[in-house]
């Protein structure tokens, strides 16, 4: 189901309506162009766990982390990884799964890096809006897909 979000409130919304459903061990890919509204919704998840940091873009740092919430968030960017090898260098083996938080990766679309069961939310620009797209891999990603699905 195709979701408007007519602002980066409304993507920041919607990240804060899905941090009341993750649980620990949840797998999230992000999916869009450059400017898409990928690290907005990053940042309404988190500020909505409780993330004692705002959420910024991790293209240089590849991963951060924000605590201090509910959960812990690992957030993952891809962007610049140019080589299946360079991966192992992320951890994201010890992260995906994890019980303690839930792995969100940018540019998941890049590398086979996912669990089989997980939430995909491809956002992209719509003349002055964004739009979202959810779709669940397995049972756990088709109800996080559901939340975001619900009306604002």
């Amino acid at each position: 189901m195709l979701v408007n979000l007519p602002d980066a409130a409304a993507t920041a919304a919607a990240g804060a309506r899905l941090a009341a459903a993750v649980r620990g061990g949840d797998a999230i890919a992000l999916i869009g162009e450059l400017g898409a509204g990928k690290t907005t919704l990053v940042a309404g998840l988190a500020a909505a766990l409780g993330a004692r940091v705002a959420a910024h873009s991790p293209t240089f740092a590849l991963v951060h982390e924000y605590d201090g919430g509910r959960l812990v968030v690992w957030h993952v960017d891809l962007y610049r990884i140019e080589r299946q090898a360079e991966l192992a260098e992320l951890g994201l083996d010890e992260i995906v799964g994890d019980p303690r938080g839930i792995a969100i990766v940018e540019w998941a679309d890049r590398f086979d890096v996912m669990p089989a069961d997980h939430l995909r939310v491809e956002l992209a620009h719509a003349a002055t809006a964004r739009t979202l797209v959810a779709t669940g891999t397995g049972p756990r990603g088709r109800e996080l897909a559901a939340v975001l699905e619900l009306p604002a």
